[in-house]
C-alpha cells in the first residue's frame, strides 16, 4: 500500500543525503466530484504519504503548486491539511 511505497521512496531519497524536498499539487489527489484529480491517489492515501514524510524526519522543504482562484475551497483546505500532515500533524 501507500505506506510501503512511501517507506521505500523515502529510503531511496535519503540514501546519502541530508533529506529531501516535496512538491505537491492537488491534481495528484482524486477529490470526489472534482475532475482535475480524476484517477489520482485518494485523500486518505495523500494523508498517509504526508504522514510518512513527517515520520521520516528528513523533510527539508515543501512547495505547493496548482492552487488557483478557481479551485474549490474544500480542496484548498484539504491541501493545507496535507501540508500540515507533512510537518507532523496527525489527521488520520
Amino acid at each position: 500500500g501507500m505506506r510501503d511505497v512511501m517507506h521505500e521512496a523515502i529510503r531511496i531519497a535519503t540514501s546519502g543525503t541530508q533529506g529531501f524536498h516535496v512538491s505537491y499539487s492537488p491534481d495528484v489527489t482524486e477529490f470526489a466530484g472534482w475532475a482535475a484529480g480524476s484517477g489520482g491517489i485518494t485523500v486518505r492515501e495523500t494523508h498517509q504519504a504526508m504522514e510518512a514524510i513527517a515520520l521520516s524526519g528528513r523533510l527539508l522543504s515543501i512547495d505547493v503548486s496548482g492552487l488557483t482562484s478557481g479551485l474549490e475551497p474544500r480542496i484548498a483546505l484539504d491541501t493545507v491539511n496535507f501540508v500540515m500532515s507533512a510537518f507532523g500533524k496527525r489527521i488520520l
